[in-house]
């Protein structure tokens, strides 16, 4: 597994020096657009920490960065002024497009250059097995030393990381 966790972390970084930021903003506001995109329609704060496991005051000082830039605007609910939706602009969605066209450029190349057709068949369906793998919710988490649980702080950091936690 460890083996497995470090391969894995080598290609999440290299995706991220491959996608540069959106221009103009943060890392984590990037993060923060990308996910409002890919949840589609207008999602409010709340629902878009939880995509991105942040906290809400991240994600808040992530959007007031977005809003300045013009990539996406907040709207309060006409019902229920306390409630917030967000909606990215087109210029917003563009540069998404852009940065993961970038990325995926490269992941193509470099598949293209680096393995033959049997290898990208088990490449893709390794990346199913991932997908199922990054859905599972164990219904409670042990604690760290606990059977099962993280056998140290450093793998639990490890863990982390490795989920694009950093």
């Amino acid at each position: 597994m460890r083996r497995f966790r470090t391969q894995m972390k080598l290609l999440q970084r290299r995706l991220r020096r491959e996608s540069r930021p959106v221009y103009g903003v943060s890392r984590t506001a990037s993060q923060v657009v990308a996910a409002v995109v890919r949840l589609g329609g207008a999602p409010g704060p709340r629902r878009i920490a939880d995509e991105l496991q942040m906290t809400s005051s991240n994600v808040a000082a992530a959007l007031r960065e977005l809003e300045e830039a013009g990539y996406v605007e907040r709207r309060r609910d006409s019902a229920d002024a306390r409630r917030v939706s967000v909606g990215v602009t087109d210029r917003g969605r563009a540069v998404v497009a852009h940065v993961h066209s970038e990325r995926d450029t490269w992941l193509g190349r470099a598949m293209e250059a680096l393995l033959d057709e049997e290898e990208r068949r088990v490449l893709s369906r390794a990346g199913e097995l991932m997908e199922r793998i990054a859905g599972f919710e164990h219904p409670a988490a042990p604690a760290a030393g606990a059977p099962g649980g993280a056998a140290s702080t450093r793998e639990a950091k490890d863990d982390a990381e490795g989920a694009g936690v950093s």
